[in-house]
């Protein structure tokens, strides 16, 4: 059974020819559901974050303290999902997401851990707060082709994420750089085999072949 990596998922089982996957929680009352997967399968990455969907403006402050043990009890977890969303209506507004979103970026850089990125008709902002940190390891989640990655992106290491609704928008594949590339089930775990088969296609590439860069790529912006 092929072991297909995925750059960004949730909580679950793993299906069959799950490979490396890199497991986000979004606020505290999933963080231990991503630990318990990491302490049960060598394969899973947890991620530990506070998701502008998540954010609380009267705890996510103390939700820092308690993601910042979650870390040190997990030396290669990363930190997310995080980010910016102005497209969800009924929570906090950009400037607490930007203030949160910060915090959760110089951890990272703290800690040289990966981060992973959401972002909702944001992408400028999102771009000029990660040039403020160039030494960041980043997976843009969800990636639209929304910016011109050389141009606007810092020089640290970051991949692009795409999944099957990304991969709706033609040439979305073949303008990433195959050294940024990396593959994501998001929700829907069940639909990696078909991502990876469209992709592969998409690509002219054998389905072996692009596991192994997802997983290369992704082994490359991990924790050491």
């Amino acid at each position: 059974m092929m072991n297909l990596p995925d750059a960004h998922t949730h909580p679950a089982p793993a299906i069959p020819g799950a490979g490396p996957r890199f497991i986000c929680g979004t606020c505290p009352a999933d963080w231990e559901q991503a630990a318990l997967l990491a302490e049960g399968d060598e394969n899973v990455t947890p991620f530990f974050g506070i998701h502008p969907w998540r954010l609380n403006p009267d705890t996510w402050q103390e939700e820092m303290r308690l993601l910042e043990s979650f870390l040190r009890r997990f030396p290669r977890a990363g930190i997310g999902e995080t980010g910016l969303d102005k497209c969800r209506r009924g929570i906090p507004g950009l400037p607490v997401q930007k203030e949160a979103l910060k915090q959760h970026l110089e951890l990272a850089v703290r800690l040289d851990r990966p981060a992973t990125l959401h972002c909702c008709r944001a992408w400028g902002t999102l771009a000029g707060i990660l040039a403020e940190f160039p030494a960041l390891k980043a997976v843009l989640h969800g990636w639209t082709g929304a910016l011109n990655p050389a141009a606007q992106l810092p020089s640290g290491n970051w991949l692009l994420s795409v999944g099957l609704r990304e991969m709706e928008r033609p040439g979305i594949l073949s303008s990433i750089p195959r050294q940024r590339l990396a593959l994501e089930s998001d929700e829907h775990p069940e639909a990696l085999p078909e991502l990876y088969r469209r992709a592969a296609q998409a690509l002219s590439m054998k389905e072996e072949e692009l596991a192994a860069l997802v997983a290369d790529n992704m082994e490359k912006v991990s924790a050491r």
